[in-house]
């Protein structure tokens, strides 16, 4: 097993296009590590960096105490599972998950063995005997991941290995894929572009924008103290409410107003703006949609709003609604206590007021997105013509070549 750095790793392509930025990261021996934003911010191409499909601009890449920035892939002792399961389809799922063990010459006795205890971790041993194309997607999945660990490697990288599954299946193979962590005691690497699956995974998150690390941290971390604007939108579904706020001072203590509400701010808010000294007077206050609480009109420091949606989810409804000021809100009301009654009346209602639960809200610079109360964060960038995907502009290449002919 092994330990995987970063030292401002950047990838720029032939035709200026900067896909990652300074990226610097270590990742501990058997972490499970995902790397998470929206499409072309960069993520695939770190990973391939890292597994030496694409060579890096800049920076070093270390895998154990070797520095592999000139190394093939083959010698990096990594295996790699894709979004397309890059199976054989002429040979059976034994000798898929075989096909690298033979590459390396092991004696049959060995191959049989690891054949078949991979295939009794992933489940998959009455399949054995079966070509890819008779099998679901799911089962795919697992014939890829079984012939990668088959090798034991330093690194196990997965790059988007569930894109492809319908949802129930998605759940199944998360749950599985942490079973999976616990038996084989790997340093694993995982990109995905969805925050449920890097929420559930990982040990620690790597968010990324335009080919900018955002923010680098635990789910809880990133859920409750996002370090700018970006992270907040991007984390937790439905996303984040903003709110144009006013931050105002009062007998040594900070509180914020909304649409003329006073919001008394939680003592680490309080700590982190006294230690900051200057401070802007409007900010962006954030809170979570199951943060806002449903209370009677006239209630002190209460919002009006106006029903635009509601959305019945089972255990709780999703209000969509527009505050007196406009402001698009979104709240998440638990109904597990309500009568059918009450469920109906909520939904059926036009207009609404609620608070804030004070000790839960985030205060943003609106200017450069940062969150006032995390140390060092990261200002959310304001271009994003200067990054793309790996995939993206090998597209771009074969599209810009065609034009040409």
């Amino acid at each position: 097993m092994a330990e995987v750095k970063l030292r401002n790793v950047k990838k720029q392509y032939e035709n200026g296009f900067v896909a990652v930025h300074d990226f610097n990261l270590e990742i501990k021996d058997k972490e499970f590590i995902v790397l998470v934003g929206p499409s072309g911010c960069g993520k695939s191409t770190t990973l391939r960096m890292i597994a030496g499909l694409e060579d890096i601009s800049g920076g070093e890449i270390m895998i154990g105490e070797n520095v592999v920035n000139d190394m093939e892939p083959k010698d990096r002792d990594i295996a790699m599972v894709f979004q397309n399961y890059a199976l054989y389809p002429h040979m059976s799922v034994y000798e898929n998950i075989a096909f690298g063990l033979r590459l390396r010459r092991l004696p049959n006795d060995e191959i049989h063995q690891k054949v078949v205890e991979a295939a009794e971790i992933l489940g998959i041993t009455e399949l054995l005997g079966r070509k890819p194309k008779q099998l679901s997607g799911g089962q795919r999945q697992r014939v890829a991941i079984g012939r990668a660990i088959v090798r034991i490697p330093k690194v196990f990288l997965m790059d988007e290995p569930l894109s492809n599954l319908d949802a129930k299946l998605r759940n199944q193979m998360r749950a599985e894929i942490i079973l999976l962590r616990e038996k084989i005691q790997t340093t694993f690497v995982y990109v995905t572009h969805d925050q449920t699956e890097a929420m559930t995974l990982g040990d620690r998150i790597v968010i990324m924008k335009d080919g900018y690390v955002m923010q680098v941290g635990t789910p809880q971390e990133l859920f409750n103290h996002p370090a700018n604007l970006f992270v907040a939108g991007f984390i937790g579904t439905p996303q984040m409410n903003f709110f144009d706020a006013q931050l105002k001072k009062d007998g040594g203590k900070y509180y914020a107003t909304v649409e003329n509400a006073r919001i008394e701010l939680p003592q680490h808010i309080n700590d982190a703006l006294a230690k900051r000294g200057s401070v802007p007077e409007k900010v962006t206050l954030g809170v979570r949609p199951e943060n806002l609480i449903l209370c009677a009109d006239g209630t002190a420091n209460s919002i009006a709003a106006e029903i635009k949606v509601t959305e019945m989810m089972g255990s709780e409804i999703h209000i969509h609604a527009a505050s007196a000021e406009g402001k698009d809100v979104i709240l998440r009301v638990q109904i597990a206590d309500m009568s059918d009654e009450e469920q109906l009346d909520l939904i059926k209602r036009k207009t609404f007021s609620f608070t804030l639960r004070e000790r839960t809200v985030n205060i943003f610079d609106p200017e450069d997105g940062r969150n006032l109360a995390v140390e060092n964060a990261v200002p959310v960038p304001k271009k994003a013509e200067t990054a793309v995907d790996a995939d993206e502009f090998d597209k771009k290449k074969k599209k810009d070549k065609k034009s040409k002919k």
